[in-house]
């Protein structure tokens, strides 16, 4: 099962569509005071941090498809990583190992 949010389940209009703080919090579970915070630090760096967004005076807008990708991007799942139960089998049999031969020198 994937955690990632798939983009064909939007229509055309549906990812062009701009959202407010408070949609993105609701649709993405972004919360808004962290938007606000990555929007603060993006004027205050010229460095994109968070989603691109549209600005106009008091009004902030995130293009939906926008949002999306950002989530996807950053999202981590857990087939990312190399560590399955296996690997750690493994490396804890080799670290019990090295214990042993540690204290036969001894």
């Amino acid at each position: 099962m994937s955690d990632f949010i798939d983009i064909k389940n939007y229509l055309p209009h549906q990812l062009k569509a701009q959202l407010n703080p408070a949609q993105v919090e609701k649709e993405f579970g972004l919360q808004k005071a962290t938007l606000k915070y990555w929007r603060e630090i993006t004027k205050d760096s010229g460095t994109l941090r968070g989603p691109l967004f549209f600005n106009d005076g008091n009004v902030n807008l995130y293009q939906r498809k926008i949002v999306i990708d950002f989530v996807n991007k950053r999202m981590f799942s857990g087939s990312e990583t190399s560590e399955t139960s296996e690997t750690r089998e493994t490396e804890e049999t080799q670290n019990k190992s090295k214990i042993k031969k540690f204290r036969k020198k001894s």
